[in-house]
């Protein structure tokens, strides 16, 4: 008996764990996390940050920009900062989340922006907007995490709710904590609704960390996404990882002209990996995290499967568009996660290969290969009739060779009636299968293969879901039966 390969997901993984997310920012601030500080908005300069260069703190307000997004349901201000001349800019992805129009003040003109990279809220806030056709833009730079300290003057620029989009609000305070893990910097400075996304900078007026949300019941309590988060971000959108960091995983590398993820091919390989306590983290409970990229065509099929003994085997598989499509878990004695898919989209995706829980680690091996067929199909009122009897049915055309053994394997909300034809026509299997298994064949010549599902009864109607297998990709024989 087999159980269905996993199914397309249509919430995105990072969401079903955000009340475990909630408990984390519950400790570490150890009060409850509200999207703002409640302060009084307009904040002026203080005497301290007046004290510094007046022409550097024009140079700071200059990269400081308001952000204004237009959704289905009305519009909601945040603020954002110039990291690159030609107009990229970091803010916090709830503030263009769910965005139709996004539309940037800088330097007095407002301009229409794209969003490029998309993080989420209950992962690693942060959004990069790209404004269209610019250069020479005034910019901050980005300090080195190494270099933010404990109890450091900070000071958090944005616009305030109330404020002029022409001038950004500047308002000192100095770091609290910083914790690494969860990419978090705490902050004292009285922000306001509106500063989301702003940058907080040093003494240097390097980036520090981006103002995302305050605690509701400790005054002046702020938390910023820490530089070190926003450096991997930007260089995960530069390597073409445009959705699953920040949705789904907080990155870590050892150094930043490191790649993030891992490119493999879709042809059958094997990767070796090892998962530590130093690595990327699965958003939902931090687990440590490997992060694989393929390039696909639509309509192409894959298998992946993970075995650990150490570190226990999780897999997600997200889409183009940044959606998780398929998921799967070893439990009990079974010590891998196996995903079998049929593509439907052409670009690249991502595979996250990780530990079972926050601390577990250890080595793992990765498998990837071509499934020969991988299809979900329905009998219904629209299927037509193939059988004297009147039964549906519906075909399916496969590759294969001759002396390769496969395995059918087959999940049906029916009991199926299978036929596999050989290129002459001949039939190589034919009869009636249980709801959930799998039947092994070898298969007798080259070429083109035919495969008839139908329904044993002229009423049979309903779902089914079936992929044949090279036996060579497959962990073993009782590994078939349970999947």
């Amino acid at each position: 008996m087999v159980r269905s390969f996993a199914r397309p997901q249509p919430v995105r993984f990072a969401h079903l764990a955000a009340s475990s997310l909630l408990l984390l920012q519950t400790a570490i601030a150890t009060t409850l996390v509200s999207e703002f500080a409640l302060t009084t908005p307009g904040t002026s300069l203080t005497q301290s940050a007046a004290a510094q260069s007046r022409s550097n703190i024009q140079d700071a307000e200059a990269a400081v920009v308001h952000i204004r997004a237009n959704g289905r349901n009305g519009s909601g201000t945040g603020s954002g900062v110039i990291i690159d001349p030609s107009g990229l800019i970091v803010t916090n992805a709830h503030v263009v989340a769910g965005a139709r129009e996004v539309i940037v003040t800088v330097q007095g003109r407002e301009v229409r922006a794209e969003v490029v990279a998309m993080g989420d809220a209950d992962c690693l806030d942060l959004a990069l907007l790209q404004l269209p056709n610019q250069r020479n833009l005034p910019t901050l730079r980005l300090a080195d995490a190494s270099s933010i300290t404990k109890a450091q003057n900070i000071w958090a620029l944005g616009f305030p709710v109330g404020s002029t989009p022409r001038s950004p609000s500047i308002v000192e305070g100095t770091v609290n904590n910083i914790h690494i893990p969860q990419g978090v910097v705490v902050f004292n400075a009285p922000v306001n609704p509106g500063n989301s996304g702003g940058p907080v900078i040093d003494s240097q007026l390097r980036i520090v960390g981006i103002t995302k949300s305050g605690a509701r019941d400790a005054q002046n309590v702020n938390f910023a996404v820490s530089v070190g988060q926003v450096r991997l971000f930007v260089e995960a959108h530069r390597q073409g990882l445009r959705f699953p960091v920040g949705q789904y995983v907080i990155p870590a590398v050892a150094s930043y002209s490191q790649s993030i993820s891992q490119p493999i091919s879709l042809a059958r390989g094997n990767v070796q990996g090892n998962l530590q306590p130093g690595d990327s983290r699965f958003c939902a409970d931090y687990s440590p995290t490997d992060i694989y990229t393929f390039e696909a065509e639509a309509g192409q099929a894959v298998m992946l499967r993970m075995s650990s003994r150490q570190a226990g085997s999780r897999l997600v598989l997200v889409g183009p568009d940044g959606r998780a499509i398929a998921l799967d878990q070893s439990n009990g004695a079974n010590r891998d996660a196996l995903v079998v898919q049929k593509l439907t989209q052409s670009g690249q995706y991502t595979v996250l290969a990780m530990a079972a829980g926050e601390n577990q680690s250890g080595q793992y091996d990765l498998q990837i290969s071509q499934p020969i067929l991988v299809e979900r199909g329905m009998l219904d009122a629209s299927t037509a009739p193939c059988f004297d009897d009147g039964s549906l049915c519906r075909a399916y055309n496969f590759q294969g060779r001759a002396g390769q053994t496969v395995a059918l394997i087959v999940n049906s909300a029916f009991n199926p009636y299978l036929i596999v034809r050989d290129p002459n026509g001949d039939r190589v299997v034919e009869g009636k299968a249980e709801r959930q298994g799998s039947v092994r064949f070898e298969l007798p010549a080259d070429g083109w293969y035919r495969l008839i599902v139908g329904g044993v009864e002229p009423g049979d109607r309903g779902e089914f879901f079936i992929s044949i297998l090279d036996t060579q990709d497959l962990p073993g024989a009782n590994r078939v039966s349970q999947r």
